[in-house]
């Protein structure tokens, strides 16, 4: 009545095609940004990273303060 799925394997020519296609993509994408593509994130990317710092800083002396104060309650 049902008979069992074959079995999948996969092809290699199809993967073969498949990554040279995604390959020329991005050879095209790189040539059509340029090489300045990604001086315009550098920016951002610092002004992310110092707040993240800060914030964990701040959220770290929020834990040792009230480490500190339940300890000398104690």
């Amino acid at each position: 009545m049902i008979e069992p799925l074959p079995l999948l394997t996969p092809n290699p020519k199809r993967s073969q095609r498949t990554t040279a296609r995604c390959h020329e993509r991005l050879a095209r994408r790189r040539k059509r940004l340029g090489p300045t593509a990604g001086s315009g994130n550098t920016t951002y990317l610092a002004v992310e990273r110092v707040l993240n710092g800060r914030l964990c800083v701040i959220y770290l002396s929020g834990v040792a303060l009230v480490a500190i104060q339940m300890l000398s309650s104690s």
